[in-house]
């Protein structure tokens, strides 16, 4: 999901509404609301699970870079604490 401001959805709603992702609106740097799509089930399903997989691997790059590290290193990380984890659940 991303966010636009008032001025970018009124200059760029039909393409906004035509990617069929979920916006949030904002004024200012601040959310007022959100735009989301109802549009067909099967190709929104697909398009939700890509969308879902940018967000992620933005957000890994996110996270890797304000802990100095690459994204393997932080994939690498994580996998380790969720072997860990699944040891202490047995």
């Amino acid at each position: 999901m991303r966010n636009v401001g008032i001025k970018e959805l009124k200059d760029q709603a039909s393409s906004i509404v035509n990617e069929g992702e979920a916006v949030i609106i904002e004024r200012y740097g601040r959310p007022v609301g959100m735009y989301v799509p109802l549009g067909d089930t099967a190709r929104g399903d697909k398009l939700r699970v890509y969308q879902l997989a940018q967000n992620v691997q933005r957000l890994l790059g996110e996270i890797a870079e304000r802990n100095d590290m690459t994204t393997d290193a932080l994939a690498d990380e994580i996998e380790r604490l969720a072997r860990e984890d699944d040891g202490h659940a047995r």
